[in-house]
């Protein structure tokens, strides 16, 4: 969610600052996003998972300056790193 939250840095900036943390899928639904319209800028507290995670499959709420985002995080083998799939902003 730090990668995310840059609203004030350039397109290219913002993506290759992101891509480590994103899964394939991940990275092409965000390569197009201008980060200057991501309305979040400031993560404000530690995530917490949601009930339910597995092995491979994770959600995580992060708090943040414009309320709780949901992080949607997956893995192909337990040792492997979490890399978000999805990252939803608060339900306005």
């Amino acid at each position: 969610m730090t990668a995310f939250a840059r609203p004030d840095v350039d397109e290219t900036t913002w993506i290759n600052g992101l891509y480590p943390y994103l899964t394939q899928s991940g990275g092409a639904a965000y390569a197009n996003t201008n980060p200057a319209k991501v309305p979040v800028s400031e993560i404000t507290g530690a995530g917490s998972a949601v009930d339910g995670a597995s092995e491979y499959a994770l959600l995580v709420t992060v708090p943040t300056n414009i309320g709780p985002y949901v992080v949607s995080l997956t893995r192909q083998a337990p040792t492997d790193p979490w890399l978000a799939d999805r990252i939803t902003p608060p339900a306005r």
